[in-house]
């Protein structure tokens, strides 16, 4: 699942437990997938901000040596 989809998934959960039409078990179950749902994702912006963070390092770089004229 690509972040997109996780968060549209999260938001699925969201709102199947703001519906009080579920039973506790399954109130429960949701929980824990929503919970794994946000590590992943807390993972993936982490990974992201990583290679972002590479990203402008190599850019200031090249800005230094003058390679972006």
């Amino acid at each position: 699942m690509n972040i997109d989809e996780k968060l549209k998934k999260l938001q699925e959960i969201s709102e199947k437990l703001e519906n009080n039409e579920i039973t506790f078990e399954e109130s429960l179950a949701l929980f824990e997938e929503g919970s794994a749902l946000i590590r992943e994702l807390y993972s993936d912006l982490s990974k992201a901000k990583g290679q972002i963070t590479i990203l402008k390092q190599e850019l200031d770089k090249y800005k230094e040596e003058g390679l972006d004229e």
